[in-house]
């Protein structure tokens, strides 16, 4: 199976509150290179294949119609770029890849495609690229944008972005660079080419700055799960983040992306399914069932329905939290957390208990010893499918430690994850094992 940690540059990535719980450093550490750097070091001596660094732009303020409760409870916010770490982590590891998030909607192409293919230069063919098309009215706000595109505009201007973004990366052909010390010749200008992009949404001449990356272009990583979403995943997605909290929805998840796959013309496992789970591990199960009630006494149910508001795209302080959340229009929210909500919880729980829920990390807990845990992850992956797990944190960087030191050596003992890295290039990795 394939591994890869999920975190942001954020005292809350993606658990409210887990900055307060032990086993964290805090939400500013002394020594933030060290921080990261530890967290880098500890997930190359796991043997994971990348660190995945999600991102977005805005104050989640859905949830009556004001961010207060969002900066009260650091619920994903504060929020710093994450692109800088990642010649910072990449400087502590050798084989461990990377993926940064950028948004199609507010930055440049020209601007993303040099950044990407720099990155791939500095970590020597490790970068990833999470592609987001962006959703919420704070994130346009924040770029000076009146009114965000409705959902399926902003797939079809990130169809141009990416396809805007191959022509630059392939504007320097394999060998354009000489670096001859007796001629004097850099490149060859026969192999470095103006690109004359004119598109509907977007324009421009080339070439890109930067010469040809190890990769030659960014692994492709997408999270989107509604039609328009797995369409261009199966596209251009290499691999694919998504969370649903039982094997029948994981199958039912993964036949759509293979059947988009294939529309696309492309062999149905094309595109590497990551499930996000977060594990939850104790030397017994007593010790991990306390953790897992200290990740829900931390969180404050205004602080969870201002989370699941802001990715809703909605603002639930409409309805009674004690009683089943109700049918929502919420169209420019993030569609796959929106029916992995309403498919998988909503029928079982009130609208209050399923905010803490989804504020307790968004991905299904999977809680016990090394053994069950590996047990949980076995079984999840034989029933419904797919290549391998996304992690979601809680206390940071205890969670991390935990789950390198005690379960990855119970899943190479049973033949399920490497104990050796293979391929230094992460396309490499994801395409040879």
């Amino acid at each position: 199976m394939h591994i890869a940690l999920l975190i942001s540059h954020s005292p809350s990535p993606h658990t409210v509150g887990q900055w307060r719980l032990p086993g964290s450093w805090r939400s500013v550490s002394s020594d933030p290179m060290a921080f990261w750097q530890h967290i880098a070091r500890t997930t190359e001596r796991g043997c994971f294949d990348m660190v995945f660094l999600a991102d977005a732009y805005s104050l989640h303020d859905a949830y009556r119609s004001t961010g207060e409760d969002t900066i009260r409870y650091a619920v994903q916010y504060p929020r710093l770029d994450p692109l800088p770490l990642v010649p910072v982590m990449a400087q502590a590891t050798r084989n461990l890849g990377f993926a940064a998030t950028a948004s199609t909607t507010f930055l440049p192409p020209y601007w993303t495609a040099r950044h990407f293919a720099t990155l791939d230069h500095l970590t020597e063919g490790r970068i990833g690229w999470n592609v987001v098309t962006s959703y919420a009215r704070s994130e346009a706000a924040n770029f000076g944008i009146d009114d965000i595109p409705d959902h399926d505009a902003r797939y079809d201007r990130a169809e141009e972005y990416l396809e805007l973004c191959y022509r630059l990366w392939d504007s320097w052909e394999p060998g354009a660079v000489v670096a001859d010390r007796e001629t004097g010749v850099y490149a060859d200008p026969a192999k470095v080419h103006r690109i004359d992009f004119k598109g509907k949404y977007f324009r421009c001449e080339g070439p890109l700055h930067v010469p040809r990356s190890p990769q030659g272009r960014p692994f492709i990583i997408q999270a989107g799960s509604s039609p328009r979403g797995l369409a261009f995943a199966g596209k251009h997605a290499e691999a694919v983040f998504a969370v649903r909290h039982d094997p029948a929805g994981m199958k039912r998840q993964r036949e759509k992306l293979e059947q988009a796959a294939v529309a696309a013309g492309r062999a149905p496992d094309a595109p590497k399914i990551l499930w996000g789970i977060l594990p939850v591990v104790g030397e017994t199960r007593g010790q991990a069932l306390r953790k897992q009630q200290a990740i829900f006494d931390n969180i404050e149910i205004e602080a969870g329905l201002a989370m699941m508001s802001g990715h809703f795209n909605y603002d639930l302080s409409k309805f009674p939290i004690d009683q089943p959340l109700p049918k929502i229009d919420a169209a420019q929210g993030i569609q796959g957390q929106i029916a992995m909500v309403v498919e998988d919880l909503s029928d079982k729980m009130t609208l209050g208990d399923v905010a803490k829920k989804f504020a307790s990390g968004i991905a299904p807990h999977v809680v016990g010893t090394a053994s069950e845990i590996a047990d949980q992850m076995e079984a999840l992956l034989d029933q419904g499918g797919g290549h391998g797990f996304m992690l979601v944190t809680h206390a940071l960087p205890g969670s991390v430690d935990d789950f390198v030191d005690l379960v990855v050596p119970e899943l190479q003992r049973r033949g399920r994850f490497r104990s050796r890295y293979d391929n230094r290039m992460l396309r490499d990795r994801f395409e040879q094992g």
